[in-house]
């Protein structure tokens, strides 16, 4: 799977990730967000998936910002 990163900030909680269901990601989903520069790692949950991006909303306090890394969780469902 291709590097995923955040590629649009829709405001402090809600912002689209660089994959969608072509690259196999799935509503509920939960992603870690990775900044590296600041060394923190969030949470967030996948609320909508379109062709090829996805929108999320995070889960934990620390901000996001445009360019952070993504990582998918292993999804659950069978």
């Amino acid at each position: 799977m291709k590097q995923l990163s955040i590629i649009r900030l829709l405001d402090e909680e809600t912002f689209f990730i660089s994959a969608g269901s072509n690259e196999g990601v799935h509503k509920g989903q939960f992603i870690e967000v990775l900044n590296p520069r600041r060394s923190y790692k969030n949470l967030a949950q996948v609320i909508e998936v379109f062709d090829q991006y996805t929108m999320c909303k995070k889960l934990g306090k620390s901000k996001v910002f445009f360019g952070d890394t993504v990582r998918l969780r292993p999804c659950r469902n069978s």
